[in-house]
């Protein structure tokens, strides 16, 4: 009984262990091929989305295929821009340069102390609305400001003549100021024009930019505080230096104008001058501050009477006022800096655009397919 026992339950350990080991192996393999289909189906999914992904890509490359990068947007010309990072700064930074079959362009301008842009080159500094409001068709709001470049807080960038004209190097504004005051400057390259040939053009700027001040606050109404508008600063501390003159020129000639309106039984009444405003980072001119001032001042006042029944009145006041017409004004000194070259970071002697030959070229999108052929691994793949 004992040995029948023994035998019986001996047989039964390993039946059950042959069993559950064949559960196992049959379970893992199911797994494991389960894996390994769901691992190839995943890999061309991946690689199918990859190369889909490179078909609907805008590469841009030079004569020789080099590729210079993937367009991340396009300017109004419909020309492919790409970024562009200068890392031989301590602070990388970037800037969009815009690739077109022949030449680099760039939103901003590089001046040149010579005709033909030769001689030093300079450039505004970033984000100068007041200097740059005017484009390359000389229409106000069109001007050839790049906000990217003031938005990162670094130096500014723009596209120049290379050393064989097109197509073009990048420079950079430096902490050196320009060595040639802004109306001594004779040319430009304006890379983002539309011209055949070198987009070098003729200028003629000013040391200083003119703009109308905000006079909407001239006259001073007791109880009503007038505040200059928003990006303007009121130029007080100018006006109060000629605060005596100005008092002295317009009480005279208020006591004269009110000697000729006694026979319209209205005057001109007591006033004070209140406020000037001009644009931020500009001053006020001096020059014709003080007739400028009471000429404003009174002409308006004068507006607000009614003199349209005495027309001899209206021509004598006139005629008193005009040795008083005089223009105001506030300027803006144009800054500009010395530009200096973007270093190629493999080569610091070579600027970072120098190495590519034209004619610029993109890619064409690949042509789709679900058809998927083998390939066999290169020796040594895997290893």
């Amino acid at each position: 009984m004992g040995t029948q026992r023994f035998v019986r339950r001996g047989t039964t350990q390993r039946q059950g262990g042959f069993v559950i080991t064949l559960e196992l192996i049959l379970i893992i393999s199911i797994l494991g091929f389960g894996s390994l289909v769901g691992i190839i189906m995943v890999r061309d999914a991946l690689v199918k989305h990859f190369v889909a992904k490179q078909s609907s890509e805008t590469m841009v490359a030079d004569a020789n295929g080099r590729v210079l990068g993937e367009a991340v947007d396009y300017d109004e010309h419909d020309t492919p821009r790409i970024f562009l990072v200068d890392r031989s700064l301590a602070s990388p930074f970037r800037t969009l340069i815009g690739v077109r079959d022949d030449r680099f362009t760039s939103r901003e301008a590089v001046y040149y102390a010579g005709s033909d842009c030769t001689g030093a080159p300079c450039i505004k500094t970033a984000s100068d609305e007041l200097t740059s409001s005017r484009g390359v068709d000389y229409v106000s709001g069109t001007g050839n400001l790049s906000y990217f470049n003031a938005l990162q807080g670094g130096p500014n960038y723009a596209v120049g003549r290379g050393l064989q004209g097109l197509p073009g190097h990048l420079f950079r504004e430096s902490a050196l100021m320009c060595p040639v005051a802004a109306s001594q400057l004779r040319s430009r390259w304006m890379s983002h024009k539309i011209a055949s040939g070198e987009p070098c053009e003729s200028v003629q700027l000013e040391d200083e930019v003119k703009t109308p001040p905000y006079t909407g606050c001239l006259i001073d109404v007791p109880l009503v505080e007038c505040e200059c508008p928003a990006s303007s600063e009121d130029q007080g501390d100018i006006l109060s230096l000629y605060a005596v003159p100005i008092e002295t020129l317009l009480d005279s000639t208020v006591l004269t104008l009110n000697s000729v309106l006694l026979i319209t039984g209205q005057q001109i009444p007591a006033v004070n001058i209140g406020k000037i405003c001009c644009p931020g980072g500009s001053d006020l001119d001096e020059g014709q501050l003080v007739n400028g001032v009471v000429y404003l001042a009174l002409t308006e006042l004068i507006s607000e009477l009614n003199l349209s029944a005495f027309p001899s009145v209206q021509q004598t006041i006139n005629s008193i006022l005009a040795p008083l017409a005089g223009e105001l004004s506030c300027s803006t000194p144009v800054v500009l800096k010395a530009a200096e070259s973007v270093p190629d970071p493999n080569d610091i002697t070579q600027n970072v655009l120098g190495g590519f030959a034209t004619p610029f070229w993109v890619n064409l999108p690949g042509a789709t397919s679900d058809e998927w052929y083998s390939v066999p691994p290169s020796p040594g793949e895997g290893l």
